[in-house]
Order: structure tokens, then C-alpha cells, then sequence
């Protein structure tokens, strides 16, 4: 096992000396003894440090011995820190309850033999541990451990991500491949009556299989009514796996229906049902055995509308169960050709398949010999070059060398993670443990990057920099790690920076092969894995479905636990009371919450998520958790009163205004340390609340908002109407869903701002305010309009310098223009209007960057819809034109666009149907006036969530109203007779 050990010994190391140095900062009277104990811990570990970082860097393996050597500092690393943290709590609680005057004396004086036996007894344990220190120190010596040879590390942090990951790497070699089988699949044309085909893809891990199928996928499913891409892995649980397949369809369970407690034959008959009479496609990915395909096989009904199953899988019995033994639809992923591969690996590592230098061609040659044309191994290996800043022959060579040369004619899984592994061996140590806390999460899981940094500096894997906080040195890491394709990107924003990732499944399996092997993360397959291990847990990741024994985790040893994660759809919690040291803690539940008491002791906490569909209920004691730093709930959550005493927390979410007291609302300006904020308001509650509270409630929110001096995020919904005055100029992200009258002038002083999403009542003038932010990168505005008034949007000729996205949504614009030399680093436009209110986008071509543009017109079906299309061709002209040939979609429809909030349009409607529609991400959704049999009123509407933005609706109206209402129309109620079809 290359360095794990040392890496992870190494990073212990660096959290307890710093614990170290705050116990001899002098607030904590330390005895005298004690203190001489801890000032020598401090610089024996500061020197095991050192060596360590040596050891890491080594070119060669370190021997057995010197691995031994360095668990066992990682051990006594671990203790230490124990000792220190217990007793920092002793002494913060013991100065927390000490009351103040004569009856604070008398209390002090009962107390003080008992504050003095438990500093001697701190120091008996420092004593005990200075003793194990020189042991260790002293055995290092006697096996002459220092015989280590060491390299110098190259490796800096590149915050960019690298411009080799704006294409997918997979897509080298794969257009042959997907076209043959799309052909093979399509069959004959124009057959009435097709029945259900099953295909198979086949081949060794990192071949590409998935790659492959999702591009058939993403081509073909909007051919189909229903679509859904779901993987299983190696240990699937089927009832997982079925749930999302029918959440992928479109299934939508009758009223009062949970599915997270159906049984498999129940989801089976229920997905079979949905699916009999539809057109599907369905990819099921990553099949491990036959039963598992069996089992599946049965909720996927055969019929006669040319549904399509697609299966990947590394085994060809299963493959060949998956197609009943029909050869022809069982495809063997073929790995790269010599041009395919050579095109793969030199746009990594140069960004060209012709910028190879000459010296380095041969021993490229052999690198490729030696990756066998496995894609994965191909972009792990020129991953791994192109971080590097200088391009070394030597350094080639020895990279090839450390490649097995069995590989190219017999892939093992032991052969790709020995490819793998240069990968690992390579990083810089900062680097090493961070790969390895990945092993938390479960196969196939997206991971966020925010929550990922917040773990990583939670843990201390960190390292400090001056004048950078530690989450902004965290999001280098990461960067890092997606440059040398450690992890793979799934979302990235507007400037292409990647929010979310996930393991490659073989990455996955040599992580958790070195976690496992340097106890480094506990992450057992079953429950029952946890009965008699034999080294303490550091970190532990449950996946927990089903009924669970409780009694396995009760008589476990668990005070040692660093961090917890806990997925599955199990209620049970493990025992909480028993992790006293824990740093870290990711609870993720369906709907059954077990009870959470035991948080309210987690005084080592630094980072608390709960993820949950159901309500929670946060114990009272989480605001005397003085650490914490990070606290996110889900929405409906009632957080305890007292939240101002959690001076530490830097981040909170989501923040509920409708169900919180009004003493947190007032609390939140006390959270001075806050960074990062998400503040949510309970729809039904808000709603419910009388005028004189909503407005008191929102009164003290403005009032603690402007003391938040230090905000870098903040996040307010829609029903949210604050008259906020923007007081942290250190804002860069700001989501202000709640509508404005007009923009706010404090926004022009937001410097570093670089994405804004506003909602205003109307524009005018105030483009001007926006244009002068200097720093706005990314651009999102609603405006929602009055009846009275049609905007006119003109972009003038400076401003917006580096706004590279402008997404824009207007329900009345008679005029939208962008005048010569605006937005001179646009890339991407987004506008969606109505068509009654105005016409097409003017001034296009003086976008001169424009890569993407997107134009959705809303009412095209109501008169004056010829002069909006004929706009709305000239537009597309215009665009076809250009040189640059930026990527258009133009839609003009007939039916309204309007935001959620504006659907409530005054009238009474009854919802009576619904149903899936072709090439639709969204059901449409029928209503019909409520006085239909009472009036006679034969006014109908449908309502459809629309597929690029989940926050905007088509809606059509049909037909007038005739019926009396008591009810006053809003403006869009007004408005709408212009607009029935």
C-alpha cells in the first residue's frame, strides 16, 4: 500500500499540534508539570510531522516497518487530541456555570478541589502520553526508519479548472459505436406494431459502457413517453432501485400512497401497470448478476410500441440473461484504437493531438501501450502528466514504469487499480487525505462541493493561508482533484465552475481498498461487519435499509469516531450519546425522523447536515454546541431558541421565517461570523400569519439582517418581502427572489458581487445600476411588471465588462435592445417574454462573444402572433449570419409564461386531470372553473412547469369566464381576456 498510512498519520499530526499550541495559548491555567508535558508533545510531534512529509514524498514504497511505525503515530496522534478536547470542554463548561458575585465565590471555593483534581489528573494523562511519544520517537531510531529518500514536490494548486474538462473524455471513439447500436436498436421502419428490444453492453470496468449507453440515452429519449436511467452496482438494493425508475417515468403516487415503505412485488405491479400501454426506454446500468436482472425484468412489461431496454454490465453471463441468449443485441465495448487512444490521451495532457514535443513521443507511445486503450485508464495516466507544470521525460519514464506490462493483454481489476493508484502516489500529501475521505459516500452519489470542503476543513485536513479562509484553500483542493481526474464533474455553473461530483465506480473501489487497509474509514457493507473489528473506528459511513439490529452499534466502541455519515432509508439513528469526539455529522432519512437528543452532546461538532423529506425536530442543546460552524436542515425545520449563542456558525440553512420565533429572527444578527445563509419562509405559514405579525417578523429579519456584516451568500425566497438594506459589501452571491419595486441602490456598492438573481416589480432606468457592478458574472432577472405598464429594456453601450450569462424573464416587455459595445464578454442569453407585450430581442449581433443564445416566447396563440414569429424568424436569420454561429433555440408557443407565484390568478379553479406529454420533462396539468355546474361558466386552463426552467409555467387559458365571483381579480386576472385563445 503506497504512503496512505503516511499521509493520513501525517494530517492527524498537523491537527493536534495546533490543539497543542491553543492549550499553551495561557487561558486554560494549565499546572506547571502539564505545561512542560504539552510544550514537549508539541515539538517531538513537530517533528514526527516533518519526517512524515518526508516519507510521503518518498519516490519508493515505504517497508512494512516504516508503515507500522507511522500507524502508530497516527494512533497516538489520535489520542492526544482526545485528551486535549476533553479537557477544553471540562474547562469551557466550568467557566460557562460558575455564577458571578458572593454566590459565584462560594461556589468557586466548594468547587476548587474538584477543578484541581481534574487538572492533575489531565496532567497524569499528558504524562502517560509523553511517555508513549518516547517510546515511539526511540523506536524509530532503533530501526533505523530515517533511511527514506525523498523527492521534491512539484505539485501547486490550480484554482482554474482545466480547459481539458469542457469535453466529455468518453466521447473519443464513441460516435461509431453509438450510431451502430442506435441503427440496431431502430430496426425496421414503419412497422405499426414493435415489440420491446433488449440490448446488453459489455466489457471490463472503464471501458466506457456507461458512457456509451448514455450517450444512446440522451440522443434517444425524447422519442419516448416515459425515460429513465438508473444504476445498480455490485450490492443493489432493488427496492432503491425501483422507486427510482418509477419516479423517472413520470409515476405519481395515489393521494395518501407512501412509497418509501412499498415492498418490491408492490412496486413491481405498480411500475408494470404504469408502463403497460406506454412508449418507454428505460437504461439500467452497472448489472452484477442474474437475479438482480431477473428481479427488474419483471416490472418492465413487454408491449408493442417499440419500447427500448438498454443493460451495461462486466459479466457476459448477464449479459446474455438480459437478452434471452440473443447474441445480436449483446455488444462487446471494444477498447480504443491506436488513433483513438493516442487523440485521448494528447488533448489531455497538451489540448492537442498535435502538440506532443518530440522527446516525448516514444515514451508516450509506450505509456498508451501499456493502457491497454482503456479509456479510463488512458485519462487517469494523461490526467496525471498534464498537472504537471513541467513536462520531464524522467519523470514519464517512471510513470510508465510504475505501470504494469501485463495490463495491455489482460486487464485485471488488480491492474487498474495499480493504474489507478499513480494517480494517488502523485498528489501532494494535502491532497491524499482528502481523496481518501471520499470513501464516505456511497456508489453513485453526487457529492456537492460545499459540503465536501466544509467536511475536509471540519476534519482539519486543511492547512491555513494567510488571508484566505479556509473553505476558499478547501475549493482548490477540490479543483485539484477534478483536474487530475480523480473525480468527475455532473454540475457546473454559468463560468464552468464544477458544484457537484461523483466517483467513478473503480476510483471508488481503490479508495475504499486504502481506507480499509490504513483504518482510515469504517464504511461496512452490512451492519453486521461491525462485530468484532479489531482497530478503533475514525470515521464511519453507514448505508442502513430495512430493519436494523440497534444492538451492533450499542455495544460498539465508538468514542473515537471522527465523522458519521448515515444514508438509506432506514429509521434507525445510531447511538448518538456515544460519539463524544465527533467533528462531522451527515444524517440522511426519508420520512420516519428517530430521535436526535443525542446531538445536543456533540460538543466536537463543527459540521451538522440533516437531510430529510419529513419534519425534524432539532434538539434544544444544539445552540450550546460552541464549535459548530456549519448547520443545514431542510425547509420546515424549527430551530431552538437561543441561536444567538452559536457565535461560531458560518453557515445556515435554510433559515425559516414562518415557523421560527421571532427571539431566532432577532437572534440572527448576533451570527456575526456568518458567511453563507439561506433564508426560507413556510408558504402555507406566512400565509396564515396576520398582517400586523408578518410585518413584525419581517421588521426584525431587515433589523438582523443589516448586522451581518460579513456575508459572502445570502438566499431569500420569494415570499419574503424585506425592505433589506445591503450592509456586508462583501457579498459575491446574491439570490433575492423576493420582489423589489425596483432595484435597490445599495446593490451598485457590491464590488465583488459576481452573481445576482433579482426579482423587481419594474426596471425603467435601473439596467444603469446593475451595468456599473464591476465583478457580475452571471445575471438572473424576473421582472414581474405591473398592469400599467410594458418595459423597455435597453442595454446601453458600456457596461456589464465581465457578465458572462444574462438570463432574463419579463411577463409584459414591449422592447428589448442591446445597444452597440454591450456586454462585451456575454456568452450566454436566456429570454423568455410574452408575445401580447412586445416583440423579439433587438441588437443581437452587437453581441460579438454570444455562444448560446435561448429566446421563449409565451402567447404567440393570441393576435398579433404573425408579427412576433415573423420577429422571431428574422431573429434566427440574423443569428445564421453571424461567423461565430452561436447555438440558437427559438420557441414561440401559445401558451402564458408565468412565474409560480403569479399563477394564483383570481379565479376559482378545480384541478381534474393530468397527463404525461410527449418530448416533456413536466406533466400538464387541467383545470376548470369551479362554477362550471353551479354557473354554467365553461372557462377552462392548463398548466405545464416548463423543462429548461422549473420555476417558470406555460399556461394556456381556454374559453371566458361567465360566472360572479366575490373575489377581486389580481392584474394577471385582468389581463388575461386578451389573451384566451
Amino acid at each position: 500500500m503506497e504512503a496512505a498510512v503516511v499521509s493520513v498519520s501525517r494530517g492527524a499530526i498537523g491537527f493536534v499540534i495546533a490543539k497543542l499550541g491553543d492549550l499553551l495559548a495561557g487561558k486554560y491555567k494549565l499546572l506547571k508539570g502539564a505545561k512542560g508535558e504539552i510544550m514537549f508533545l508539541k515539538a517531538e510531534l513537530e517533528s514526527m510531522r516533518a519526517f512524515l512529509e518526508r516519507m510521503s514524498e518518498a519516490e519508493e514504497e515505504p517497508d512494512k516497518q516504516s508503515k507500522l511505525w507511522a500507524k502508530e503515530v497516527c494512533d497516538l496522534s489520535y489520542d492526544i487530541e482526545d485528551s486535549v478536547d476533553e479537557f477544553i470542554v471540562l474547562v469551557e463548561c466550568e467557566s460557562d456555570c460558575e455564577p458571578h458575585g458572593f454566590k459565584g465565590f462560594i461556589h468557586r471555593s466548594m468547587n476548587l478541589l474538584t477543578t484541581m483534581n481534574i487538572r492533575h489528573r489531565i496532567a497524569k494523562e499528558f504524562r502517560g502520553l509523553k511517555s508513549r511519544v518516547v517510546e515511539v520517537s526511540e523506536r524509530r531510531m532503533r530501526y533505523k526508519i530515517d533511511d527514506v529518500v525523498s523527492k521534491q514536490n512539484k505539485t501547486t494548486i490550480d484554482l482554474r479548472l482545466l480547459a481539458l474538462y469542457a469535453d466529455t473524455a468518453g466521447l473519443v471513439g464513441i460516435d461509431g459505436p453509438k450510431n451502430e447500436l442506435i441503427r440496431l436498436m431502430a430496426g425496421e421502419e414503419g412497422g405499426s406494431a414493435q415489440p420491446t428490444k433488449v440490448l446488453s453492453i459489455v466489457g471490463f470496468g472503464g471501458l466506457g459502457k456507461t458512457t456509451l449507453a448514455n450517450q444512446i440515452y440522451q440522443k434517444l429519449k425524447w422519442q419516448f413517453q416515459c425515460q429513465a436511467f438508473v444504476s445498480v452496482s455490485q450490492k443493489p438494493s432493488i427496492r432503491i432501485v425501483l422507486r427510482r425508475m418509477l419516479s423517472q417515468v413520470g409515476y405519481v403516487a395515489r393521494e395518501g400512497a407512501d412509497m418509501e415503505i412499498w415492498a418490491e412485488d408492490e412496486l413491481i405491479s405498480e411500475l408494470r401497470k404504469f408502463l403497460m400501454d406506454k412508449r418507454y426506454f428505460i437504461v439500467i446500468d452497472d448489472i452484477w448478476d442474474e437475479t438482480t436482472w431477473n428481479v427488474i425484468r419483471c416490472a418492465l412489461p413487454e408491449n408493442l410500441y417499440g419500447s427500448m431496454i438498454i443493460t451495461t454490465t462486466r459479466i457476459n453471463s448477464v449479459a446474455r440473461a438480459c437478452c434471452c441468449n440473443q447474441h445480436d443485441y449483446i455488444y462487446k465495448m471494444k477498447t480504443l484504437s491506436n488513433e483513438d487512444s493516442r487523440k485521448l490521451f494528447f488533448r489531455r495532457v497538451f489540448g492537442s493531438e498535435d502538440a506532443c514535443p518530440l522527446y516525448l513521443e516514444e515514451v508516450s507511445t509506450q505509456i498508451l501501450k501499456r493502457c491497454g486503450g482503456l479509456p479510463l485508464a488512458i485519462v487517469t495516466i494523461s490526467s496525471l502528466l498534464a498537472s504537471e507544470r513541467n513536462k520531464f521525460k524522467e519523470h514519464w519514464v517512471h510513470i510508465m514504469n510504475s505501470l504494469g506490462p501485463n495490463f495491455e493483454v489482460n486487464p485485471t481489476l488488480e491492474g487498474m487499480r495499480q493504474i489507478l493508484s499513480l494517480s494517488y502516489i502523485n498528489l501532494p500529501h494535502y491532497l491524499k487525505t482528502c481523496m481518501l475521505y471520499l470513501g464516505m459516500y456511497p456508489e453513485d452519489y453526487i457529492i456537492w462541493k460545499n459540503d465536501l470542503v466544509r467536511q475536509w476543513v471540519a476534519q482539519g485536513f486543511v492547512s491555513k493561508a494567510h488571508g484566505k479562509y479556509p473553505e476558499d484553500v478547501a475549493e482548490g483542493y477540490f479543483n485539484e482533484l477534478v483536474n487530475r481526474g480523480i473525480i468527475q464533474p455532473v454540475n457546473t455553473d454559468h463560468n464552468n465552475e464544477v458544484l457537484s461530483c461523483r466517483l467513478h465506480d473503480m476510483m471508488l473501489d481503490l479508495i475504499i481498498h486504502k481506507c480499509r487497509d490504513e483504518n482510515f474509514i469504517t464504511a461496512p457493507d452490512d451492519i453486521q461487519d461491525m462485530i468484532g473489528l479489531s482497530d478503533k473506528v475514525r470515521r464511519l459511513s453507514l448505508y442502513l435499509d430495512g430493519i436494523i439490529d440497534g444492538t451492533i452499534l450499542e455495544t460498539t466502541q465508538l468514542s473515537q469516531v471522527r465523522a458519521l455519515a448515515r444514508f438509506g432509508n432506514s429509521a434507525y439513528a445510531p447511538p448518538l450519546l456515544k460519539f463524544k469526539h465527533l467533528r462531522v455529522l451527515s444524517l440522511e432519512f426519508r420520512w420516519e425522523i428517530p430521535d436526535l437528543t443525542g446531538i445536543s452532546h456533540l460538543f466536537q461538532l463543527r459540521y451538522l447536515k440533516i437531510k430529510t423529506d419529513g419534519k425534524i425536530q432539532v434538539p434544544s442543546g444544539v445552540v450550546h454546541l460552541g464549535r459548530l460552524q456549519h448547520l443545514i436542515v431542510p425547509r420546515r425545520t424549527i430551530l431552538p431558541n437561543g441561536i444567538g449563542n452559536m457565535k461560531s456558525l458560518c453557515t445556515l440553512q435554510e433559515f425559516d421565517v414562518g415557523l421560527n420565533s421571532i427571539d431566532n429572527i432577532r437572534d440572527l444578527g448576533d451570527l456575526i461570523n456568518l458567511r453563507d445563509l439561506r433564508i426560507c419562509g413556510h408558504l402555507s405559514k406566512m400565509d396564515e400569519l396576520h398582517d400586523m405579525e408578518r410585518r413584525q417578523r419581517l421588521d426584525v429579519l431587515t433589523r438582523s439582517l443589516e448586522k451581518l456584516c460579513d456575508l459572502r451568500y445570502l438566499h431569500m425566497d420569494y415570499n419574503i418581502k424585506v425592505s433589506y438594506v445591503l450592509s456586508s459589501l462583501f457579498l459575491r452571491r446574491l439570490h433575492m427572489l423576493c420582489p423589489f419595486p425596483k432595484v435597490p441602490n445599495a446593490i451598485g456598492e457590491l464590488h465583488n458581487l459576481f452573481d445576482l438573481d433579482l426579482t423587481i416589480e419594474v426596471l425603467e432606468d435601473d439596467i444603469a445600476i446593475l451595468a456599473q457592478l464591476q465583478s457580475l458574472n452571471r445575471l438572473k432577472l424576473h421582472i414581474e411588471g405591473k398592469p400599467e405598464t410594458e418595459e423597455k429594456v435597453v442595454i446601453c453601450r458600456k457596461g456589464f465588462p465581465v457578465l458572462k450569462h444574462f438570463w432574463l424573464f419579463c411577463v409584459r416587455m414591449s422592447q428589448l435592445t442591446f445597444e452597440a459595445g454591450t456586454m462585451p464578454s456575454l456568452e450566454k442569453l436566456e429570454v423568455r417574454i410574452n408575445s401580447p407585450y412586445g416583440a423579439a430581442p433587438m441588437g443581437i449581433e452587437h453581441l460579438l462573444g454570444l455562444k448560446e443564445i435561448f429566446v421563449f416566447v409565451g402567447g404567440c396563440g393570441g393576435e398579433g402572433s404573425c408579427s412576433i414569429r415573423a420577429a422571431l424568424t428574422l431573429l434566427r436569420k440574423a443569428i445564421d449570419m453571424r461567423s461565430s454561429r452561436p447555438a440558437a433555440n427559438i420557441k414561440c408557443v401559445d401558451n402564458l409564461l408565468l412565474p409560480e407565484h403569479l399563477l394564483d390568478d383570481g379565479f376559482s379553479w378545480r384541478k381534474y386531470g393530468q397527463k404525461d406529454i410527449l418530448d416533456a420533462k413536466h406533466p400538464r396539468a387541467y383545470y376548470r372553473c369551479t362554477y362550471r355546474k353551479s354557473q354554467g361558466c365553461s372557462a377552462t386552463k392548463e398548466v405545464q412547469r416548463t423543462d429548461d426552467d422549473p420555476e417558470l409555467f406555460l399556461v394556456l387559458y381556454k374559453g371566458k369566464h361567465t360566472c360572479i365571483m366575490e373575489t377581486s381579480f389580481t392584474g394577471a386576472a385582468r389581463d388575461r381576456d386578451r389573451l384566451v385563445f
